[in-house]
């Protein structure tokens, strides 16, 4: 019977199939914006920045809305006992420490304070400024691995410090620095057949989240990777690592974001949730800020890596897809002529690879 309706009767399969259907309004999620924050004070005397700005509403799995910055909010940091410098805005909801004696003191605990146009006033919870121990010393090691069209081969750079024993530690690494690179450079003058400008230096930001607690490695010694320095091609590498004490807050809010950066997609996964920080409103202690302000000590140590055992046809392997047509310094972003050492490298330790 039913070979009979399927063959003769094909229509009525289909009038089957639509009756079926029907439509299903699905809610759309629409969430406030939240204040969001970052800002850091350290032990260097430099000026200190905030970052503001607003989550960006979203609608649907397609359309998000751009993250407006906030450029009108008044601005403060203070200590625990009573000194303070204004931060004045610069440029897409970043804003600047303007009293340049206003640096971060160990032993002091900061807070910081943003007033918004609507009158709402956020604060943070107070931030003890800890003390670090030195970066004793930068090993390097050279990681013949590479990926290809994603990166090259690289020197791995780790800091090597003492923990001091007895004291609760929570360590962040951040890095930053110049490799070489290489492009097939421009004529010298019109109409020779010598090309110039081939070869500059490239700054690398090492922006990877680096963080460690001391839980269970109290009072030894400690060699942390905290730098990777691409090999595009021949020449010196500069490097600087800087190590911070952050405080347990910051660690457990860096350990949250590392979290939820670090998922699989696998239904043993936790559910995301917002990476709220120490940031509040003042008359409403459940309006929590994303983000964090935090204050740290800070130390900085920098080398000169000479990779003389390097070898053309290796590079032209590995390398050579990242060599760019023209001038170097046009071809690469944030680069410096490759004539002279970036300055601020003069007297610094040397590391010959050989």
């Amino acid at each position: 019977m039913c070979r009979i309706i399927t063959r003769y009767f094909p229509g009525l399969i289909v009038l089957f199939c639509i009756s079926c259907i029907r439509n299903v309004a699905v809610p759309i999620r629409n969430v406030t914006p939240k204040l969001v924050v970052e800002g850091l004070i350290t032990t260097d005397s430099m000026p200190y920045t905030v970052n503001l700005s607003y989550s960006g509403n979203f609608s649907n799995t397609y359309q998000f809305s751009d993250q407006p910055f906030i450029k009108d909010a008044m601005v403060t940091i203070k200590d625990d006992l009573g000194d303070s410098t204004e931060c004045a805005w610069v440029t897409e909801g970043t804003y600047q420490s303007t009293d340049t004696h206003f640096i971060g003191t160990v032993g002091r605990s900061y807070t910081l304070i943003v007033k918004l146009a609507d009158e709402k006033t956020y604060v943070s919870k107070q931030e003890k400024l800890n003390p670090v121990p030195s970066i004793d010393s930068l090993t390097v090691v050279y990681d013949s691995s590479f990926v290809f069209e994603i990166r090259p081969t690289q020197f791995i750079i780790s800091a090597n410090t003492q923990d001091q024993s007895g004291v609760e530690n929570y360590y962040r690494w951040t890095a930053s620095g110049y490799a070489p690179r290489r492009s097939t450079g421009r004529p010298c003058s019109l109409g020779s057949p010598a090309l110039c400008y081939k070869n500059c230096q490239q700054l690398q930001i090492y922006n990877q989240l680096n963080i460690l607690s001391d839980r269970y490695i109290d009072g030894k010694h400690i060699q942390q990777p905290a730098a990777f320095s691409p090999v595009y091609w021949f020449g010196k590498h500069f490097v600087e690592v800087k190590q911070f004490s952050i405080s347990r807050t910051a660690y457990q809010f860096w350990e949250h974001y590392q979290e939820q950066t670090n998922r699989t997609g696998s239904i043993l996964d936790p559910l995301p949730a917002s990476l709220t920080g120490n940031v509040y409103n003042q008359a409403d202690s459940n309006d929590i800020a994303l983000g964090l302000f935090s204050a740290s000590a800070v130390v900085s140590k920098r080398i000169v890596i000479l990779p003389f055992f390097l070898q053309e046809y290796l590079l032209r392997t590995v390398a050579g897809a990242y060599i760019k047509e023209g001038d170097c310094n046009f071809a690469f972003p944030n680069t410096i002529k490759d004539d002279n050492d970036p300055p601020g490298w003069e007297n610094v330790q040397v590391i010959e690879m050989k």
